[in-house]
C-alpha cells in the first residue's frame, strides 16, 4: 500500500497535566512570558533544549505545534519521553478499522446515552469531543516535521473518560456499522488510558502518516 493511501495511526501521548492548559493558553494568547516566569521548571527545560532566551517566544525557533508538545509531553528521570504501553491495544487502538481509522471518531458517531447516567454520557461525549478536536482550530495542531495533534486531555479528565467508558452510561447504536465495534474501541482505548493514569499523567491525541 502506498504512502498516499495509507491509513493514519492515532497515539496516546503521556503529557504533563499541569502544564497543558497554561502552555496551551500562553501560546494562544501570547503570555508566554507570564508563563516562564511562573513555571520554573519549563523555563529550565527549554534550557536543556537549547533554546537560550526561553521568556522571549520571538527568540524560540520552533513553530506553536512543536512548542506546545515539546513544553508539555512527560518525561522520565532521566529526561527521555515516556511512552503509553499497553500491550496490543496500542495497536489496536491506533488503526481502527473504520472511516478514518480513529477508534475515538467511530464513538463518537455511534454511541447513544443508555438511560441511565445522562450525566456520566454527557461527560463522557464531552471528553471525548475535547480529545479529538481542542487542538484543530488552533495553531499548535500541525507543525514542522509531520507534528499533527487534535486534542488532550489532563490526568482528571483521563481517569473520568476511562470511568465513564467502562461504566453502564453508554450503548452502541443500532445501526453501527462494525458488529462489536464500539466495545471493540473502548477496550483498547480504556487500554490506553490505564497506562497514563499509572503514569500520573495527561494525554495527547497525535496523528502520523
Amino acid at each position: 500500500m502506498d504512502e498516499e493511501n495509507t491509513p493514519p495511526f492515532f497515539t496516546l501521548d503521556p503529557m504533563e497535566s499541569k502544564r497543558l492548559q497554561p502552555v496551551m493558553s500562553a501560546i494562544d494568547c501570547g503570555d508566554w512570558q507570564v508563563l516562564i516566569e511562573t513555571d520554573d521548571d519549563l523555563r529550565i527545560l527549554l534550557l536543556k533544549q537549547g533554546v537560550e532566551e526561553p521568556m522571549n517566544r520571538s527568540s524560540i525557533k520552533w513553530d506553536d505545534a512543536n512548542l506546545f508538545f515539546l513544553s508539555c509531553l512527560k518525561q522520565d528521570r532521566n529526561s527521555k519521553p515516556l511512552t503509553l504501553e499497553a500491550g496490543i491495544s496500542k495497536e489496536k487502538f491506533g488503526r481502527f478499522p473504520y472511516g478514518d481509522s480513529s477508534a475515538i471518531s467511530y464513538l463518537l458517531e455511534w454511541i447513544r446515552p443508555s438511560t441511565r447516567d445522562d450525566a456520566a454520557f454527557l461527560n463522557l461525549q464531552l471528553h471525548l469531543e475535547k480529545l479529538n478536536s481542542i487542538l484543530r482550530p488552533t495553531s499548535m495542531a500541525n507543525g514542522i516535521g509531520g507534528l499533527r495533534m487534535n486534542g488532550w486531555l489532563d490526568a482528571e479528565e483521563t481517569t473520568q473518560l476511562r470511568t465513564d467508558l467502562t461504566s453502564t452510561c453508554w450503548m452502541p447504536a443500532g445501526g453501527e456499522p462494525l458488529d462489536g465495534g464500539c466495545h471493540y474501541a473502548a477496550k483498547h482505548l480504556v487500554a490506553m488510558l490505564r497506562s497514563a493514569e499509572k503514569r500520573v499523567c495527561g494525554v495527547l491525541l497525535r496523528i502520523h502518516k
